[in-house]
């Protein structure tokens, strides 16, 4: 390989590591190029704008203001204590709540810093008053808010399906059964866990007529809220909506929400909460961008070609070969967010799993699980910080809990995802959306 192009990936990563924002990261290394390749700038700025002409690139911000709204309203509290009634009452119950909450939400936000952020400030007081520490408390939660990252909508697969060029209904879906396993097993691991936990308090025994008369009272509470993420699926995989469509009502009918039926923000608060969505979707908008030039050079450089055949010469084993993407996956959700890894990433490696036979529908999932398992994998693990930060706590009291979830949950869902098929092809191909 070109030694510019390897310097430009080591600026790349040093840029990242030295704490300058993803987008500026990309636009310095797309500098480096134009400067020692002698590219001409007015040729690739068209490329850049027109890779942000995208009907699919749009349903981003939508969801994002969605998110925003969801998180600065009651939304994620009711759906807490819905779940609560069914899973909460038994010892470690609170725990399965959060997981389970993280796994709704994500049906609702798609990502996974706003899913720490509105799940932690509600749940992490309530489990320390039951006996939970802070730091298994936040490290369970922000292990579970990668979660948000594969159900959908989610972000992580809408950004794959615009670099691809794949459904993104289809990349929606790859990723559910990944999710669904994920979540039982840090349901199970979590159950193990608390019994070496002498503080947690268990919940006093309730009869049938109670619990019938809380689900009562805690469904019509949440009823609003848990109508949402059926809005959204429903009307994508219904066919009476296209995702971008669907996010673009997600904001209306969040809105009616928190304004008319539970009148908790004011339409002050509303447009306040908007400007923010407003800011973080420019912020990736500006990364897109110079990631589009990025990607448009290395293509010109012959760049993901050059790693397929580097790859392939390794070894001819398929085997080794998804062992090491996974590693190179897991190193970039280390250092970058989810959304910023599959803009890097996905250019790189699309030529190699088609050659490896991979469908590339199963690779929107194996990217989701590794870049989220990235996520929480020190030394970087920018979930694990935010997680760190909601529940004012330092990160080695994180640090056990987090690592045991990695290596008995996380792990074994990446292998099984890498190298099983149908546990991101069943659901896809139930629908009709595997070619």
């Amino acid at each position: 390989m070109d030694i510019i192009i390897i310097l430009s990936l080591l600026l790349f990563t040093v840029l990242i590591f030295s704490g300058v924002p993803v987008p500026f990261s990309f636009l310095g290394t797309v500098i480096f190029l134009v400067v020692t390749k002698d590219y001409n700038p007015s040729f690739l700025l068209p490329a850049g704008f027109a890779k942000l002409n995208s009907i699919t690139l749009l349903t981003l911000p939508f969801f994002i203001a969605a998110g925003y709204l969801v998180s600065g309203s009651s939304i994620a509290s009711r759906l807490i204590n819905f779940i609560n009634v069914l899973v909460g009452r038994i010892r470690g119950g609170l725990g399965v709540v959060a997981i389970v909450v993280s796994c709704v939400f994500g049906a609702i936000s798609g990502a996974a810093a706003s899913s720490v952020i509105a799940i932690g400030t509600v749940m992490i007081p309530q489990m320390e008053k039951h006996g939970y520490p802070r730091g298994y408390s936040s490290a369970l939660i922000s292990s579970a808010a990668v979660l948000s990252t594969m159900i959908p909508p989610s972000l992580a697969m809408i950004m794959y399906a615009f670099v691809t060029g794949e459904s993104v209904a289809a990349c929606f879906l790859a990723t559910v059964g990944p999710a669904l396993l994920l979540t039982t097993l840090f349901s199970a691991m979590n159950l193990i866990m608390v019994r070496k936990i002498p503080t947690i308090v268990t919940p006093p025994k309730s009869t049938a007529r109670m619990i019938v008369k809380d689900f009562e009272v805690q469904g019509k509470a949440a009823f609003g809220a848990l109508l949402l993420p059926v809005i959204i699926l429903g009307g994508i995989y219904g066919g009476i909506m296209t995702p971008t469509e669907a996010a673009a009502s997600a904001i209306f009918y969040s809105i009616i929400l928190a304004v008319f039926i539970y009148r908790e923000i004011t339409f002050g608060k509303v447009m306040l909460l908007l400007r923010s969505s407003v800011c973080t979707a420019g912020t990736m908008m500006l990364m897109t961008f110079f990631a589009s030039i990025l990607s448009r050079l290395y293509t010109m450089e012959q760049v993901p070609q050059q790693v397929s055949n580097m790859l392939l010469g390794i070894t001819p084993n398929k085997t080794i070969l998804l062992l090491l993407i996974n590693l190179f996956l897991i190193f970039t959700g280390m250092i970058i967010d989810e959304l910023s890894g599959i803009l890097l990433v996905t250019p790189l490696l699309y030529p190699v799993i088609l050659k490896l036979g991979i469908n590339p529908i199963q690779f929107a999932a194996i990217i989701g699980v590794n870049l989220g398992m990235g996520m929480m994998t020190p030394p970087m693990a920018g979930v694990m910080y935010i997680g760190a930060r909601v529940g004012n706590v330092t990160i080695d009291k994180m640090f056990k809990p987090s690592m045991t979830l990695i290596f008995c949950c996380s792990i074994p869902v990446v292998l099984l995802t890498t190298f099983w098929p149908p546990l991101s092809l069943f659901i896809p191909n139930l629908l009709g959306f595997v070619r």
